[in-house]
């Protein structure tokens, strides 16, 4: 009973400091968000790896381990706030950034449980570090399935309650304060639970689950090698712009691999098939992360570089040690299990070291990336109206507005230049409206010899792409836009245009329907092919330029009910 009153009380603790963080203030002082970030990452840091090792080595020591581990991601993450736009969210400003200081504060948790019940031994001891690297993915994992479970409760007796005049659970849960304390000390109790009951709740069948997909990932790997490897036969370089699939095709490689080869001999697979698979797959990984490597320098050839594609070369560089290390570890023979855990534990100092460099000035995304776009305008490689005008001012911090400043001294000898930057507003280099549409109308492909894209359609689809984040369609080339537009009357029934928007880009619905009634254009919905072979976007944007297509029925029927017709929805 007193390791579960210790957990709630961590977990109650946790929730009311990051209510007091909501205010932007703690013990009344005022806090900029810069330190609000800075304290925010210390609490993660902090109450995450407490509530993960009190069970194993009791509150004073995981209280002090917690401390210690707490201590390099918020300084290092107070460190990289400074070089971002105070005016917006600093998470939203630093993903890769929020996925290094994860890494700080995860990835010791296991090595200081480890030393606290081994000693220094702790470093070379792969099965105590494994079993507790799994055991607290399990206990988080069931742990906030019990919170989303107890929440889901709530809200149904709230609901019943209501129905019958009583709003007594509504009420209460609109005081932040309460709602935070209760869910960390739901997650203090639910950990205290999953921690006593671990003979019961278990990584370890998780883990032989796992090892079912080993042959399915091998095989996936290898049809995907042999495809790209007969494209390249029949097409030359295909341009990949798969950089992040085939990242975390890799990842998923290296953790059916580890899976594999478990804590010890004893425990690791043991049967022809998987143990087999496991075997061929840290062979051919290397190969895939190699790919990967490929499908990245094509893509910096093509647009530059931008601090998504740093952060993809530092993630790459981190598979290609686990590549190299599982691979070689294979290829010299026996014993080759051993040797991959030994590169697991070496791997995780890597994975420490490549996050904090990725927190510190030595590799800084953003001014790589400000820089790369300047130095590509200077050597005329891209025209103004194709510089991401846009994100470099709102989204790459200080060196992206610096580098849109720099930008604005040399607009008087560009008029192209002058025009792109015409509209942005000098603060923070947001986009006003006509900058974006000129750039935009650049980089959608258009049937030769029709008509511009109308202002209205252009501004709709402007505005959706800034809702995402930004605008895949910028990102195409001239000679391989990823983005087409075709404006035809798609239906009898409506007197207005309609236009059907093409994306060629992984992630991104490859087709979007649009409507226009009177002067309003309206977003109609994602759409798809009927019948007939995929839809391969690169080739009908293609086609599309080349005006090799052309307008017919579909063949569509619909159901006719008291003069309405009703049409299945093609999502």
């Amino acid at each position: 009973m007193g390791d579960r009153v210790q957990h709630v009380i961590i977990g109650l603790l946790a929730g009311l400091f990051f209510w007091a963080l909501q205010s932007d203030s703690l013990g009344g002082l005022s806090l900029s968000p810069r330190a609000v970030f800075g304290f925010g990452v210390a609490g993660v840091a902090f109450f995450g790896a407490c509530l993960a090792m009190l069970g194993e080595i009791g509150l004073r020591r995981a209280a002090l381990g917690a401390a210690g581990i707490a201590i390099a991601p918020s300084v290092l993450g107070w460190w990289a706030a400074g070089a971002l736009d105070p005016a917006r969210s600093v998470a939203a400003q630093m993903p890769a950034g929020v996925l290094a200081l994860f890494v700080l504060g995860a990835v010791p948790i296991p090595f200081a449980v480890a030393y606290v019940q081994e000693g220094r031994r702790c470093l070379g001891n792969y099965p105590v570090l494994f079993a507790q690297s799994w055991m607290i993915v399990v206990r988080y994992g069931a742990a906030w399935l019990f919170v989303a479970l107890v929440w889901l409760l709530l809200y149904l007796s709230s609901e019943l309650l209501e129905s019958v005049g009583i709003n007594l659970l509504k009420e209460l849960f609109r005081n932040t304060a309460l709602a935070l304390g209760l869910s960390g000390a739901i997650l203090g109790l639910a950990m205290a639970v999953v921690t006593e009951r671990e003979d019961m709740i278990s990584p370890f069948l998780l883990l032989r689950l796992l090892r079912l997909l080993l042959p399915v990932v091998l095989v996936v790997v290898v049809v995907f090698l042999i495809g790209l490897a007969l494209r390249l036969g029949r097409e030359g370089v295909p341009g990949l712009s798969i950089g992040q699939t085939l990242i975390a095709m890799a990842l998923a490689a290296i953790t059916m691999i580890s899976v594999a080869v478990e804590r010890d001999d004893s425990e690791a697979v043991a049967t022809r098939l998987p143990r087999n698979a496991a075997k061929a797959l840290a062979v051919v990984l290397p190969v895939l992360v190699a790919v990967a490597v490929w499908s990245l320098a094509h893509r910096v050839a093509q647009i530059g570089w931008t601090p998504a594609l740093v952060g993809q070369t530092v993630v790459l560089c981190v598979l290609a040690g686990y590549g190299l290390g599982y691979g070689g570890s294979v290829l010299t023979g026996r014993g080759w299990m051993a040797r991959i855990r030994r590169v697991n534990i070496a791997m995780a100092g890597g994975l420490i070291a490549a996050a904090v460099l990725w927190l510190t000035p030595l590799i800084d995304a953003n001014t790589i990336a400000a820089q790369s776009q300047l130095a590509r305008y200077a050597a005329g490689e891209v025209p103004a109206s194709r510089l991401p005008l846009y994100r470099m001012g709102r989204d790459w911090g200080r060196p992206g507005q610096e580098a849109v400043a720099q930008l604005r001294a040399k607009a008087e000898s560009d008029p192209d230049l002058a025009r792109a930057l015409a509209t942005l507003d000098p603060r923070d280099g947001q986009a006003s409206g006509e900058s974006d549409l000129a750039a935009l109308r650049a980089a959608i492909a258009v049937p030769t010899g029709s008509a511009p894209i109308p202002v209205g359609l252009l501004t709709l689809i402007a505005e959706q792409a800034r809702a995402r984040g930004g605008n895949i369609c910028l990102t195409g080339t001239a000679k391989r836009p990823i983005c087409a537009v075709v404006v035809a009357n798609f239906r009898p029934d409506h007197t207005g245009q309609d236009a059907l928007l093409v994306v060629a880009a992984p992630g991104q619905p490859p087709v979007r329907a649009f409507s226009r009634s009177g002067d309003v254009w309206q977003f109609d919905g994602v759409t798809r092919a009927l019948g007939g072979a995929p839809v391969d976007p690169e080739a009908v944007i293609a086609a599309i330029v080349a005006g090799d297509y052309k307008i017919v029925p579909s063949g569509l029927s619909a159901l006719s009910v008291n003069g309405a017709l009703l049409v299945p929805r093609m999502r």
